[in-house]
């Protein structure tokens, strides 16, 4: 055992990127503090591989982790990525003040749906508004699993969790309706079921100019879905739930949920509750950007006018 958590046997052939991940640089071989099943590790090998392919210089796209289970991310992620941990919920304002500071930066920021949703969702709110130049994955698996499994925001209607043993009765937020009233540029939304189409949105929200927000969805077996039947959200379809207890069968269930942009037009409200629609929902160009106008602004003060 390491500090950073179990050292697993190296496959043959082991793969390509795990030796750009900081736990493959560090020990050669693929390390995770992840639960079995969580969706984080995709998630990880995701960025690493879209921030080795496309060259990203370190020194220019700060890495800001916010709190969570997803903070682990730290041994999956790309050795040379420069990594910044924020308090909860805090990750868009150290962010905005990194942009003002270093207009040349774009900041790229983890968080979780609880961190972003919850107790940052004042923060969200206003970089979304000031379309700060950045990127924020918001990562949704629809449970508070780093403090043992409490309703999140984003928990589904119906579902069961520590804190709702009688299931959940609140309407949950959408990530993607806040970000579109607040005002940013670029909004998407994906699951890991998705890997290419996530590295697409990814690979797109790094060359926009403006703040974009990725919700990602993601498995939590040990929480979410060991609770959780696979039926949930279907019940109406007359399919016989059982447990998701493992990897496959909340992949599985996250594909059945999930509905293409395009695809809910022509559905009802009743179809789409307690699915994830998922595509992209705004691509503007032309909104300007916020540290560009503060930098003129800086500018006429510093002329006296």
């Amino acid at each position: 055992m390491s500090g950073l958590g179990p050292r697993y046997p190296t496959e043959k052939p082991d793969h390509p990127y795990v030796q750009f991940s900081m736990g493959g640089y560090l020990f050669g071989n693929y390390n995770s503090l992840f639960c079995a099943g969580c969706g984080y590790g995709i998630i990880g090998h995701l960025f690493t591989r879209v921030f080795e392919d496309e060259k990203i210089d370190p020194k220019l796209f700060p890495l800001i982790i916010g709190i969570g289970c997803y903070t682990q991310l730290i041994t999956l992620v790309h050795h040379a990525s420069q990594k910044v941990f924020a308090l909860h919920g805090r990750a868009p304002a150290l962010a905005t003040g990194m942009k003002i500071a270093n207009p040349k930066l774009k900041p790229i920021i983890f968080s979780g749906d609880g961190d972003c949703l919850g107790i940052g969702g004042n923060h969200f709110i206003h970089i979304c508004r000031r379309n700060i130049d950045c990127v924020i994955l918001i990562f949704n698996n629809s449970i508070y699993g780093m403090t043992g499994g409490q309703s999140a925001p984003t928990t589904l209607y119906g579902a069961e969790s520590t804190t709702t043993p009688y299931k959940m009765f609140e309407n949950r937020s959408d990530g993607v309706k806040l970000a579109l009233a607040a005002g940013a540029s670029y909004i998407a939304r994906i699951t890991v079921a998705h890997p290419r189409t996530f590295m697409k949105y990814f690979k797109k929200a790094l060359k926009h100019k403006g703040t974009s927000v990725i919700e990602v969805i993601t498995p939590c077996v040990t929480y979410f879905g060991r609770r959780n039947l696979n039926n949930l959200g279907a019940e109406n379809l007359g399919l016989e739930g059982e447990k998701m207890d493992n990897t496959l069968k909340m992949l599985d269930w996250i594909r059945r949920n999930s509905v293409r942009v395009n695809q809910a037009k022509f559905m009802t409200e009743e179809e789409l509750f307690n699915k994830y629609i998922i595509g992209e929902f705004k691509y503007d160009q032309d909104k300007p950007e916020y540290s560009e106008k503060y930098i003129k602004i800086q500018k006429l003060a510093m002329e006296g006018k």
